[in-house]
């Protein structure tokens, strides 16, 4: 009798075995994700002050080209006959010049030069107007509608292609600058100034790029000049 109930004891444990062995093993929370620490804006750094000046610049209101031959040397008759006879070529001229040294190219031009600083000026807002204006020596009001009191004028009067039979090429720059204290012009100052062009303006056809560079250099010159010529008189 034990030894049966000592049997049934046995098959009784085998049998509870893997059903103890097939409890599922309780797996352990994974610990709460840790949120993402916030991260200070960047402070912005200050804008830069407007400077109280304004120094506004204008491209040049005309453009010419003049080429003469012998004729020219004549009198009043040879002189016509020969601006009939280069009329086409002048027309040409004239429109290859407009066109590279546009409203864009003029004010690129004199961004690079950094115009207040070669004028002597105090810092100043530069203000480059987009057409041409004319002006007048006699005239004592100001080109824009502008009110600050620390107020100058950069105008490219004109620009003027000349050639015969003693000068190459000449590209001429006719320059002005007027300061004012107040409403109240302080000076007037106007010059010229020419560079001689290594390079004859293309025919239609041939390749501008050499006599674009040679404009560009030549106005870019004239500038330049002129601006130290305004410095050192009213330093």
């Amino acid at each position: 009798m034990i030894g049966l109930r000592y049997a049934l004891s046995l098959i009784g444990a085998a049998l509870a075995a893997p059903a103890a062995m097939a409890q599922p093993v309780a797996t352990p929370a994974a610990p709460p994700a840790s949120e993402p620490a916030e991260v200070a804006a960047p402070t912005p750094a200050p804008a830069a002050p407007v400077p109280a000046c304004e120094l506004h610049v204008w491209p040049a209101a005309r453009v010419s080209a003049i080429t003469q031959g012998v004729g020219a040397g004549f009198g009043i008759i040879g002189a016509l006959i020969d601006t009939a006879a280069h009329a086409d070529q002048n027309k040409r001229d004239t429109a290859f010049i407009t066109g590279t040294l546009d409203a864009q190219a003029q004010a690129q031009v004199l961004r690079d030069l950094d115009l207040p600083a070669k004028l002597h000026l105090p810092p100043s807002q530069v203000i480059i107007h987009d057409q041409g204006i004319d002006t007048k020596r006699d005239d004592p009001q100001r080109l824009s509608n502008s009110t600050t009191p620390c107020y100058t004028e950069f105008v490219v009067r004109s620009l003027s292609y000349f050639q015969n039979i003693a000068y190459r090429g000449q590209m001429r720059t006719f320059l002005e600058v007027r300061r004012f204290d107040g409403a109240t012009v302080k000076l007037d100052f106007r010059d010229s100034r020419h560079e001689d062009l290594k390079v004859k303006l293309p025919k239609e056809g041939e390749d501008t790029g050499p006599a674009t560079d040679a404009l560009l250099t030549a106005f870019r010159g004239d500038v330049a000049f002129f601006s130290d010529k305004y410095a050192r008189k009213y330093k």
